[in-house]
């Protein structure tokens, strides 16, 4: 069923009125919902609370509070993708598909064959509104971090209680790939892949490898393959 929501990072109060441009068009000339007509706002923190439209007037919406509301505490099993920093649109790509598919938190990365750039913080801002936006099309209350973006040797560092890293020469997925409890970190490579030494690097730092296909994929695709995958264990059970 459809339903239009509305991220709101703010309190829920009894009565709201909604000024924001880009909401108010949405609203007003896009879905064009009238009096009386039902607007879901969410917190991002795992909670959403219906509204009623009370009044549309050019530049506002007012709504008022209902008593139905959805909570969902934060996932025991959170999945933390991993990604080089590559072409724009190729992030662009990543994110969309992948906060679908579940994943929790975003660490964009620097390594051998990547942009060796630190993004701007305009950048990063453009990338939690793409997250933000897909989290709230996929009826997600909870709203994905993009973190801020490291280098290789920082990110292989770090603990969770499964580290994955898609290769070529990995072994074939036969069975469940999840832990009992704790984050899972997947890992991709960039364009041409990790080198030797980033291999090893993440060998010696207990990142097991995965073959996602018989062939090489595109950074994105492969992204968007393994979220799928982990989240599908994650969710079987």
């Amino acid at each position: 069923m459809f339903k239009e929501r509305i991220y709101w990072p703010d309190s829920f109060g009894t009565s709201i009125t909604l000024s924001d441009k880009a909401v108010v068009h949405k609203i007003k000339d896009v879905c064009r919902l009238k009096k009386d007509e039902p607007l879901y706002l969410f917190d991002g923190k795992g909670q959403e609370v219906r509204y009623f439209i009370e009044k549309v007037s050019r530049t506002t919406v007012a709504v008022v509070k209902d008593k139905s509301e959805r909570k969902q505490d934060q996932p025991k099993k959170r999945i933390y993708l991993g990604f080089p920093l590559v072409r724009e649109e190729r992030i662009d790509f990543i994110l969309q598909k992948c906060v679908e598919l579940g994943v929790f938190g975003f660490v964009p990365f620097i390594s051998e064959r990547s942009i060796n750039k630190f993004p701007s913080i305009n950048k990063v801002n453009r990338w939690q509104k793409i997250a933000t936006e897909a989290a709230r099309q996929s009826d997600r209350l909870w709203l994905p971090k993009i973190e801020e973006t490291i280098k290789f040797n920082d990110l292989i560092l770090r603990s969770y209680a499964l580290k994955i890293a898609g290769s070529v020469d990995g072994k074939i997925i036969k069975q469940d790939i999840t832990p009992a409890e704790g984050d899972v970190l997947i890992v991709v490579g960039p364009v041409g892949d990790f080198s030797p030494q980033e291999y090893s690097a993440l060998a010696n730092n207990n990142f097991k490898f995965i073959k996602l296909a018989p062939d090489i994929l595109r950074v994105e695709t492969a992204a968007v393959f393994a979220a799928g995958l982990v989240n599908y264990f994650i969710m079987r059970e």
